[in-house]
């Protein structure tokens, strides 16, 4: 990457087209809390651009202090002519600053702006670096921030250190408020950039901000790779239900660790949204239960619930699955055809002589059954039962058909809506394992009833 020369607002004039960071035309937004950086990006960017508008966000987090800054702000807009939106956002439960930038992000959104310019400077960049390699985050982590996203988020000063951005403030003769949470060391933030990162930039290597720096632009081109081939392979082996995503786990297993858990990696931000607090930690968990394909096993991880069953693997939000309604009950007559609830398929029951159709090729489960044995039946289709049997043809003896998931090897998910259909309280037919013996057609002069099955493609 080129060196940028020149004075700060040239160089944020060369990084922008860079990174095509600025629209064809529309509206701008800063975001200025009030601090060095934001003030010095508005500033330079009021230079550069025509349409901008500030905003801001009140936490009311430090009570007259906080105040204090959006007063500020607003006499800063008002003095550049430019409007301000405000927001009082104060976190909710949780991480303090997580859940502060989750606020502030939501506004930013809201406010349907061509672009939203951030004050991050090299600085940031550098302990989102270090803060992501010590917390176990991986390759991907180490990618750090954008200088652009797809979201419409730019960060202009991001080559720029935070010492140069409040030299140059100064030099202009700029005022700006100090936020004295940023003293607070019971901020993980605050400990990297006051003592850990000054101790090893002593220590170690006097220029470590730019070599994090720069391990993030190798990242980001590293991940800009990734991301096209991992795109291309998801779509290939995973099918997104209203459930969650699932993967067959020979195709996953198959491929090079690297792409496993790049994998395992989209599939999670597809069910979440996206990846705060995920690490390697919890990907790795995930991965390793694919190790055995026999039985079920689960792992719950931040915002996803990870259940494999047999030779499956379900990620989905938890309690998705335990949330469905489990009973449905249906009559159901010869000439009907009907929609299972639930999305548990669709069923049909057609009368004739038993070898018609006989030679034709048929699509779904087929199951013959002897219409004179069916006589004077009412038919029914429901969701399997705890103590179901069916005595299945060729079998000396009844089998719990809940024995028969575990020999057909019937993942955990699918077999809460599972179909039978019953005379009374006798199982006549089971999706995927036919027919009771005592309503199979034993002989091709007799009358039949023929059971046509489709399952629903839950692909979305």
């Amino acid at each position: 990457m080129s060196v940028l020369t020149g004075t700060l607002p040239e160089r944020v004039a060369e990084i922008i087209p860079r990174y095509n960071m600025l629209p064809q035309s529309g509206r701008v937004g800063v975001a200025v809390s009030g601090g060095a950086d934001s003030v010095a990006l508005l500033h330079i960017l009021h230079g550069l651009w025509n349409d901008l508008v500030v905003l801001h966000v009140n936490h009311h987090l430090r009570g007259e202090e906080s105040d204090g800054d959006e007063a500020f702000v607003r006499t800063l807009a008002e003095s550049l002519g430019l409007e301000i939106l405000v927001e009082n956002a104060i976190p909710g439960a949780g991480n303090l600053e997580q859940e502060a930038r989750r606020a502030r992000r939501a506004f930013f959104l809201r406010c349907h702006l061509e672009r939203v310019a951030l004050g991050h400077t090299r600085s940031d960049q550098a302990e989102t670096v270090l803060f992501r390699l010590l917390r176990g985050s991986g390759l991907t982590g180490l990618a750090g921030m954008r200088y652009r996203t797809e979201e419409g988020f730019i960060r202009p000063l991001l080559m720029t250190s935070r010492e140069e951005v409040r030299r140059w403030a100064r030099e202009e003769g700029l005022s700006w408020r100090e936020d004295s949470s940023n003293a607070d060391l019971a901020f993980t933030r605050n400990r990297l950039r006051q003592e850990t990162l000054p101790e090893l930039t002593r220590t170690y290597n006097p220029n470590l901000e730019g070599v994090l720096a720069g391990t993030a632009d190798l990242a980001q081109t590293e991940e800009a790779y990734w991301n096209e081939q991992v795109d291309r392979i998801y779509t290939q082996i995973t099918v997104r239900t209203q459930l969650g995503s699932f993967f067959q786990i020979d195709q996953l297993t198959a491929l090079h660790l690297a792409l496993q858990r790049r994998l395992i990696r989209r599939a999670i931000e597809a069910v979440r949204g996206d990846l705060a607090g995920i690490d390697l930690a919890h990907v790795g968990a995930i991965l390793d239960l694919c190790g055995d394909r026999q039985g079920h096993d689960r792992v719950l991880i931040p915002g996803v619930d990870a259940l494999r069953s047999f030779d499956q693997l379900l990620l989905s939000r938890p309690g998705t699955i335990g949330r469905q309604t489990r009973n449905y009950h249906l009559e159901i007559e010869t000439g009907g055809n009907y929609e299972l609830p639930f999305g548990a398929g669709y069923l049909s029951l057609d009368k004739f002589c038993a070898n018609f159709k006989k030679e034709q090729d048929l699509e779904g489960e087929v199951s013959d059954l002897d219409a004179e044995v069916l006589a004077g039946e009412t038919l029914s289709v429901r969701n399997w039962r705890p103590g179901d049997e069916l005595h299945r043809t060729g079998h000396k003896a009844a089998e719990k058909v809940k024995s028969l998931f575990q020999v057909y090897r019937v993942p955990l998910w699918e077999r809460r809506h599972w179909p039978v259909v019953v005379a009374g309280e006798e199982i006549v037919w089971a999706r995927q394992f036919g027919s009771a013996s005592r309503f199979s057609v034993s002989s091709e002069n007799r009358q039949i009833i023929r059971l046509t099955y489709h399952a629903v493609n839950r692909k979305v």
